[in-house]
This record gives structure tokens, sequence and C-alpha cells, in this order.
């Protein structure tokens, strides 16, 4: 694809060059010597590239290059890029608009302006490292050409200053800019409702899935299907009721304007060829009513109370799950109800959810942090991590009622799905109310706050400055939250993140700080998490979600682009579960693991094993059987005290590594090795992380109380093990035509338990329950709403209220 049409810049020479000892990084303090820059400037980052800089995504990386390169004189453009064999992004290359030669244009055609590209190298090169993220490992200062002075920047990279307020009383007018395309509608909105009309969305433009231009209508806009072919010299229409459409041309036009993306008014007509409502009936026309009003102005009591929730949500979660049970008769589902009997909150998974569960529940991640379009709809995904780390969605929720009460009907659905099997650690946002449900629902099992939802809170709660600061706080604010495995570093980046930025009177970051100990990684690293939030760190599956999802307006379409994505993810997952295994090291421990452990263990361990390789030991202290050293690693900070036991061959680390992944720590590998144990102790190579996790039989905890004799109940057990077995038989030609050749065998032997049983007359034919409402249940098939309403529904479905 050609490179974008880039403009010219004409400007002084290159003595416009910001100083040297501009800062780069947010974590570096201001040098008091730095010269003065300019008043006009004092509002703008004085931010400049370094080899080594951290960026959590490749945007991050460009809009801080773009920040940089209009403060210096130049318009940044993407150049190449490196992909994986999963298409992911691993290195790119953002460069001077002026890189590159052209080549010769005819003169007939429109020419470039002369000298638009000459070769410049000034760039920036950035590329993935194992945690996701990106580190600058090129930069090029020094351009071949003249640079442009910032108001000539400004005019190709666009307006920087936020979209001034407009008064809707003063109307429309050519060239307002807005933020959204929500925010034009709205504005547009209340000057309809002060001039006498309504408002309908008409015809929109997409480019590349991206919206760039709408078109607002009045609602008498067009005219009725049946009057669309009407002569207007024919006979006049008989007297009845004035016609809705009267093909009123009053409209609203706005355009995104690249690259800044906002909006902006293109055309505008203000007249209308009806008559308009006066200020005392104008609510009762369609975009004026209260329900619109109230989702516009985003009433705090409303939003708290429904999430959101708009007409037809309910019966659209209704009509996917109800289509995706006939799909598939083994999908679990639960709906519950506020007072009015209304479905207000909603909980789904497939039997390839409960497998996934059943061999990986020990860690359980309610991830909370999507926000699916501008009604924000409150879904939620139940995540695990496989023994490939690659995430799996253990279940699927849409809670438009998250009250205490809401968290906790939504655990409970979620332990029925899973047959009451506990899982080992269960991570959420922040929050009592997710406290007290896990400890009521699931008593044995670890609970904490997690530093992945603080960081994606940061956008919404700190969005001012999010926004002002573009990538620079966010690039800030990530190694606070993800690269501080020990208090005093932690303690000390919390400090300099604040007086950076201002943030000593911040009401939402001095909350954080007070409650620290409840999501900050140096105080649960005792908590077993398999590594997961650096999982979906660099994972594109939740990013993709997110992505996707915002795109679509109405509720069941975006649920159908949900089970799509999710279908098309765990397509591409196969193959991750049969790459070819690494070369077996000579070295004894590392063939050992590496015989044991998936190709993504054998990796977590190696990067261990590396860093004991640098590693110094001396002992510490000794009493009886009990010895203690101290393991320092080259250029890591800080020491750790390993405990080995020589009567039972147990040791830990305070590191607590082990503890918090399963993966042993290199301090623990260095006493090993002075204690000439060349192998890792059988108790350290934990089931999760061997090729072989899906591997043997497993017991559901099932109460058996729980063991109900309804068709339903036994038909979704059953649904469930042959979902099992179809798993694990797909994987291979011989263990399908296995099944296929017991399949006769099996249902010859079920006949003869119906003729023994007084049940001949079923022959062949599956027991399938009757769908519809049922009057009776057992008392296990009551499920409660948030405030308590019972709800009866089957072990797979709703049976009625």
């Amino acid at each position: 694809m050609a490179d974008p049409e880039v403009l010219p810049l004409p400007g002084p020479d290159s003595d416009t060059n910001p100083d040297e000892s501009s800062l780069a990084v947010a974590m570096v303090e201001d040098d008091e010597g730095e010269n003065e820059r300019d008043k006009d400037d004092d509002d703008e980052l004085d931010l400049k590239p370094k080899i080594g800089m951290y960026f959590e995504t490749e945007d991050d990386a460009y809009e801080f290059y773009k920040k940089y390169a209009e403060g210096i004189g130049f318009v940044v453009r993407k150049s190449h890029k490196s992909r994986n064999t999963r298409l992911a992004v691993t290195k790119r290359w953002f460069v001077c608009h002026r890189q590159g030669f052209k080549q010769e244009r005819s003169e007939t055609k429109n020419p470039r302006a002369p000298g638009s590209r000459t070769g410049c190298g000034a760039c920036l090169c950035i590329k993935i490292i194992p945690c996701g993220a990106f580190r600058v490992t090129e930069f090029v200062e020094e351009h071949n050409h003249p640079l442009a002075d910032q108001p000539a920047v400004k005019m190709v990279l666009g307006p920087r200053a936020p979209p001034p307020l407009y008064d809707p009383k003063d109307g429309p007018a050519l060239d307002m800019r807005f933020e959204t395309e929500d925010d034009a509608y709205a504005f547009y909105n209340k000057y309809a409702e002060h001039v006498g009309f309504s408002v309908r969305k008409s015809y929109k433009k997409k480019h590349k899935g991206l919206l760039v231009s709408r078109i607002f209508v009045c609602s008498r806009e067009g005219f009725a299907e049946k009057d669309k072919h009407r002569d207007p010299e024919d006979t006049p229409r008989r007297a009845g009721p004035t016609p809705s459409r009267t093909g009123c041309q009053a409209c609203l036009i706005i355009k995104v304007q690249p690259p800044s993306k906002t909006f902006k008014v293109s055309k505008f007509v203000a007249d209308h060829n009806h008559p308009l409502e006066d200020p005392e009936s104008v609510h009762k026309l369609r975009s004026h009513k209260l329900k619109s009003k109230l989702l516009e102005l985003e009433l705090p009591e409303r939003r708290k109370r429904m999430h959101g929730m708009l007409a037809g949500d309910a019966g659209a979660a209704l009509e996917y799950l109800q289509n995706l049970q006939v799909e598939n008769p083994s999908l679990f589902y639960a709906v519950g109800c506020n007072d009015e009997g209304k479905a207000i909150n909603f909980f789904w998974a497939d039997a390839k959810s409960c497998l996934d569960y059943m061999y990986f529940n020990d860690v359980v991640l309610y991830d909370t942090t999507y926000s699916l379009n501008t009604y924000s709809r409150p879904f939620g995904l139940f995540i695990g991590v496989d023994n490939f780390r690659q995430p799996m969605i253990f279940g699927a929720a849409l809670m438009y009622d998250d009250s205490p009460e809401g968290i906790k009907w939504l655990f409970q659905a979620f332990n029925d799905a899973m047959h009451g099997k506990q899982p080992g650690s269960v991570l959420t946002d922040v929050g009592q109310k997710y406290a007290d449900a896990v400890a009521a629902v699931w008593p044995g099992s670890m609970h904490h706050a997690t530093v992945w939802h603080v960081y994606h809170s940061a956008k919404k709660n700190l969005k001012q400055l999010v926004d002002n600061a573009k990538a620079s706080f966010m690039h800030s604010f990530a190694p606070v939250m993800f690269e501080n495995e020990d208090e005093p570093g932690f303690l000390l980046s919390w400090d300099k993140l604040v007086e950076k930025y201002n943030l000593g009177d911040n009401e939402w970051m001095n909350e954080l700080y007070r409650t620290k100990e409840s999501w900050a990684l140096p105080y649960w690293k005792h908590v077993f998490t398999a590594d997961i939030i650096t999982t979906l760190r660099k994972e594109n599956i939740m990013s993709q979600l997110r992505k996707e999802l915002n795109e679509q307006e109405d509720l069941l379409q975006l649920l159908k682009k949900y089970d799509l994505m999710l279908e098309e993810y765990r397509a591409a997952k196969l193959p991750v579960d049969t790459e070819a295994p690494l070369p077996i090291p000579t070295l004894r421990i590392l063939k050992q693991v590496g015989n044991l452990y998936t190709t993504a263990a054998f990796k977590m361990f190696q990067t261990e094993f590396e860093d004991y390789m640098n590693s110094l030991a001396y002992p510490h202290a000794a009493a009886g059987m009990v010895s203690e050293y101290k393991v320092t690693i080259d250029e890591k900070p800080g020491e750790h005290t390993v405990r080995y036991d020589s009567l039972d061959g147990s040791v830990t680390c305070t590191c607590k590594r082990f503890e918090s992944t399963g993966i042993q720590c290199a301090h623990v590998l260095k006493v090993l090795d002075l204690k000439n144990i060349k192998e890792l102790p059988e108790q350290y190579i934990i089931r999760r992380w061997i090729k072989d996790a899906r591997s043997g039989h497993f017991t559901t905890d099932l109460d058996s109380s729980l063991r109900a004799s309804t068709n339903e109940a036994r038909y979704k057990d059953l649904c469930r093990i042959a979902s099992m077995i179809a798993a694990r038989a797909a994987r291979a030609d011989e263990a399908m035509g296995f099944i296929e050749s017991q399949s006769n065998a099996l249902m010859k032997h079920l006949d003869h338990i119906f003729q023994t049983s007084g049940f001949s007359e079923m022959g062949n034919h599956a027991a399938l329950p009757a769908p519809g409402p049922s009057s009776s249940a057992q008392p296990h098939n009551l499920v409660r709403g948030p405030q308590g309403n019972p709800l009866l529904r089957a072990a797979n479905g709703i049976l009625g209220v």
C-alpha cells in the first residue's frame, strides 16, 4: 500500500531543535539545569525518546513520538512492521514524514510538492518484550532537512485544544467541533428541544470499520412509504392525522477530522417545512422523552441502579441465550431478576468452558474492564489460564445490577455451572462487595483484588490527566502497577508518580493508597495467580474483544459477535496444544523439566534458571536440620532468604515466586545446587504446568443432594460427560474410531437397561426434556435474583418465574 500523502512543512533551519537536556521518561525528575522554554509552550510536555523506554502498547509509543515530533517540528509516519506466526506485531518503525524517496510523477497528474521526501533517517523503533510491552531499541534524532516551527506542525497534526463548549440555544454552525458522535448528537438534540422538533440519526459512513461521517435529520425527513410515489397534483389526502414525514430538509452533518479524530460540522440546514412544536409539548417528541433525557444526562442514581440498560436489552439477552442453547444443549445459563420481576443479570457458560475449568480451576479472574459501547453495558468475563499460558474463558455475564447482592448471585450462578467445585484463587476488582461474595460462596478460596483492574480504572478516574498527558501518564503508571514486587520499590515509585503529576490531593489516588494492601503486587505474592496478569497484558484476545465489541450498538448483534470471536479464538488455540517441543537440553535439571513442562512453562523455568546462573549465595543461619541462605542476583536489586530443611527436603523463599506462579525461583535453584541436588524435587513440579495436565480423571465434588432425578438434570450431566469425551477423542483419528466402534455396544447396553427397568418402549430414543415452564422443581433449582427474588430455572436454562 502506498504511503499516505504528506504535506511539506516549511520552517526555519534546524536551530529550532530542543535543548539536549529535555526529559524523556516520566520517571526522570526535572533537571534543575534545563534551559528555559518558551512561555507559550509551558503547557506542552517536553519529552524526548530514549533507548530503553517502555510502552504498554504500540499506539502508546506512536502517540508519544507524535507529541515529541510536534515540539521539534516534523510529522511522524508509521513505517514497516514485523509480525510473528500469530500475526501479532513484534516490531514497528515510526519515521519522519520525509523518510525515503518518491518516484517522479507524471506532470499531467497532481504532482506532490517538491522536496516532500528527502531520505531523512530520523526514526524510532520499538520491539515487543516477553511481558507484552514494547521497548525502544533504536532512536535516530538527526534530520537531513529544515524543521518546521510549531504552528506549521499543528496545522498538519490538527488542533490540540479540546473542543469548546457551545450553547445549544445559539444553534449549530459550520466548523463547530465535537469530541465524539454522541456529543454532536446531544448538542443537536438539545438545540432541537429549544426550537421545537425531534432528531433522528440517519445515514452514516464508515471506513475500515471506523465512523467517518454521520447525518442527523429532523424526524419528519423523507416520506412515509405510501406517499413516496404519490403525485403532488393528485387528489389531496383525505382528512386525518398530520403525516409524520413531510420531506423536511433540516439536518446536521458531521465529519471526522484526522488525525485528531474529532468531528466537525460540515453542513447545517436550519429551515423546516412544517410547524414546530411549542415549549409546552416538545417533551412529547420522541428524542426528548424522559427516558432519552435520562440516558443523555446519565443521572447518577439511574446509572448506579441499572448501568445503562436500554429498552430491549433483556429480551435480546434472553433471545441470544435461548438460541445458543438450541445449538448447544449443554449450555448453562442463569438469569437474575429485580423486585419487579424483570430480568437484569445474565450469566452463561458452555460445556467447553466447564471442561476447561475442571482442569484449571486453581485461579479465576473476574474481568470487569470491558465497556462495550457508549451506553457502557456491564459485560464481564470469568478468565483462567491453561498449561500453555493461554487465557481461557470460563463464563460470561451481563450485570446491570452489580450491587453486593448482584455480585453474590453471579458467583453463585458460576458455582452452580461448575458443579460446586471451588476455585483456588479468585481475583476481582477492588471493592468489599467482591470480598464478601467470595467469602459467602467460596469460603475455602483465596481472594484478592488485582492491579489489572486498578490500571484500567485509572483511565476513567484520571480521565482528564490521561487525555492531557496521553501516553506519558500511562507509560509512567504501568511500571508502578506491574513492575514493583517489593514494598520499598513500590512505595518509592508511587511517591515519584504522585509528585510528578501533582496527584497529592486526588481523592481516587489517596483512596487507592489507603487500600494498597488489598491490590498492590507486593502484598499478594502469597496468592496463587499462575502469572495470569502477565498473560492478559500480552494476549490480544481481550483487547480485540474491547475493540470489536465497541463497534456494535445492538445488544443481540454484540453478543453474537462475542460468540463468534470466542469460537475463532478457541480454534486458533488448537495448534498451540500440539506445538513442537523444544530441543531437550543436556543439563540434568533442564532435561527433567523439559520432558515434563509445556513449552510455555519451560520458558518460564528457563528464565529462572538463567537468573540462578548469575546469582550468589552465602550462609545466613542454621538451626538443627534447617539452614538459611541469602541469595542475590546480578543486576537485580535486593536479596532474598531461602530456608532449606534437610529432613524432608522442603525449601522456601521469601520472594514467593513458587507460591504465586507454580514455577520454582532462581534463589531456590541456587540453594539446591549448593546441596548437590541436580533435579527439581517432585513436590515442586505442579500438575497444571505439565504437558499431560488435561489427562486423567477428575471428580466434580458434587453433593449427592445435587444429583437430581429430573430428565433435565440428567440430560445436562450426560452432555457434560459427552463433551469431555469428545474433546479428548477429537485429537486423534484412532481415538475417534474407538469411540465410534463402542457407540453401538453402548446403545445396546442402554436398551438392555431400559428393558429390565420396565422402560422398553423408549428403545433408542433419547430422553430429552420438554421445553417450557414447569410447575414443580426441587429446592436446588431455585436461583435467587440480586434482591432475593426466586427465579425458577432448569440446570441449563430458565423454566419460569
